[in-house]
């Protein structure tokens, strides 16, 4: 059964030294699986258009962004990944190692902590955490 909840994103990254963060909270939907979780939600900002579906396996997360801005990476801890990235210049393919998987997730909320990096030509892009809080709309604070 899905619900709806209140999605917190925290990025993350370093590139050549210099680390950027960024925070977005929107409304999205929550799907329980016997290992895991599924969070979806619409893009407000630099991509809006897409819709991002997160999946939680226990052991991996898959994150699928579909619509006008199209990626695919999966993150799993000590392995490399290759996906592609769609971009207004074109398409990329990028490698992700999984650095990190955290997980606490609760009949009211939960918290994903995700890192990885990116690299592409073989060549190391950046350093990236992610973290993803959500909580049921009945939920206050």
């Amino acid at each position: 059964m899905k619900e709806k909840v209140i999605i917190t994103i925290s990025d993350s990254h370093e590139i050549d030294g210099e680390r950027e963060e960024s925070r977005l909270t929107t409304v999205g939907e929550l799907e329980r699986t016997e290992n895991g979780c599924i969070l979806t939600y619409e893009e407000t900002e630099d991509f809006k258009g897409s819709r991002v579906t997160i999946t939680y396996t226990g052991k991996r997360i898959d994150m699928v962004r579909s619509g006008t801005h199209c990626a695919n990476l999966t993150i799993e801890p000590g392995k490399r990944y290759t996906c592609a990235y769609s971009t207004e210049y074109g398409d990329l393919t990028l490698g992700i190692f999984g650095k990190e998987i955290r997980a606490e997730l609760s009949e009211k909320d939960g918290h994903l902590f995700f890192s990885y990096t990116l690299d592409f030509d073989a060549g190391f892009c950046s350093q990236n955490d992610l973290t993803i809080d959500y909580r049921s709309e009945e939920t206050k604070g």
